[in-house]
């Protein structure tokens, strides 16, 4: 039986999209068909998709305008025939039998979503992790998991939308947002936990994150950096039902400001400064604003706290002491 579809939004990703789809093959029995969103490419990906569907009978193509990744994956769940749903990035991996794993799980659990290890690699040279010796497996209700959505007083990460597998239901029915390239993952995971109601977790690790520096969530500042306040405005207005979680996700909004404060002074760059002045402005007092709420939350690292505090008293001394310690970490004489 054939009842998974993955999702593969593709943006101007032509040369890492043959070894991807050879790793999804890799990943599952159960691949019912690979889901080919082209978001408007401007290269050769949709013609590189199209010579790839003769080779990969499983290959699917939606070519839509360029709306960004969330919109791609939500028109990949709606295109989607599948019983279970995955996602994967062109430029990522999954480790052998990936989707057999996960698939076990969800289906011994009857859990809504199953979630596995991911790891970060550098190179695609990289040696493949070694098989895990003590594997751990964990079930627990889905209302467990928002502080570590919301790193709440814990610093691991688990908004990837791309290690794990998802029965469909869960993922129907995602809200409109056009035009969000970063902070997607987060938007879309706190959606589908709302709907979820159990989950299994496996410290196996299934699959390889890619560190791509010339992707844009890897460049220090952009115009894509202020998809992040909507993503986070948007969460809070979805958790406003659920006080504990909306406190959690009104914090990472505050945080979100001194987040894009720190990525456009490590910019170096005095005319992006000078472009988005009224903005760093509005950071800025937002964080003198809610200064005590965030410190008193303790959300954040302590050295991070330390440099909230630092900007919020002294901004100017800090933003050239910043600049200093990344110019000599590049190794750039100024």
């Amino acid at each position: 039986m054939k009842d998974i579809s993955v999702i593969l939004p593709v943006y101007n990703g032509s040369q890492f999209m043959e070894s991807c789809i050879q790793s999804i093959k890799t990943a599952g029995d159960r691949i019912l068909e690979i889901l080919v969103v082209d978001d408007g490419s401007t290269d050769d990906t949709l013609q590189t998709a199209q010579n790839l569907s003769e080779i990969y009978p499983e290959l699917r193509i939606l070519h839509t305008e360029n709306h960004g990744i969330y919109t791609a994956r939500k028109s990949g769940i709606a295109a989607a025939r599948g019983k279970y749903i995955a996602f994967i990035d062109v430029d990522d991996r999954y480790c052998q039998n990936a989707l057999n794993i996960l698939t076990e799980l969800l289906e011994k659990t009857n859990a809504d979503i199953a979630i596995g290890k991911c790891i970060s690699i550098n190179s695609y040279d990289e040696e493949p992790p070694a098989a895990e010796t003590c594997i751990t497996m964990k079930e627990f209700p889905a209302a467990e998991i928002w502080p570590r959505i919301m790193r709440w007083k814990t610093q691991e990460y688990i908004c990837y939308c791309v290690n794990r597998l998802y029965k469909k239901n869960v993922l129907e029915d995602l809200i409109e947002a056009d035009h969000i390239s970063q902070g997607e993952d987060v938007l879309i995971t706190c959606q589908v936990f709302q709907k979820a109601k159990k989950v299994v977790e496996t410290s196996q690790t299934v699959y390889l994150y890619y560190q791509n520096e010339n992707s844009i969530t890897h460049k220090y500042f952009s115009q894509h950096d202020l998809e992040l306040i909507r993503v986070w405005d948007t969460i809070c207005e979805l958790m406003k039902d659920n006080p504990d979680v909306y406190y959690m996700a009104q914090i990472n909004r505050w945080r979100t400001d001194f987040t894009l404060i720190c990525r456009l002074v490590l910019a170096d760059d005095r005319e992006l400064e000078n472009a988005f002045a009224e903005n760093l402005q509005g950071w800025r007092n937002s964080l003198r604003e809610h200064y005590g709420e965030i410190m008193r939350a303790r959300s954040m690292p302590v050295n991070r706290l330390l440099v909230i505090t630092c900007l919020r008293f002294a901004f100017t001394p800090t933003k050239l002491l910043m600049q200093t310690a990344q110019a000599i970490r590049q190794g750039k004489k100024r």
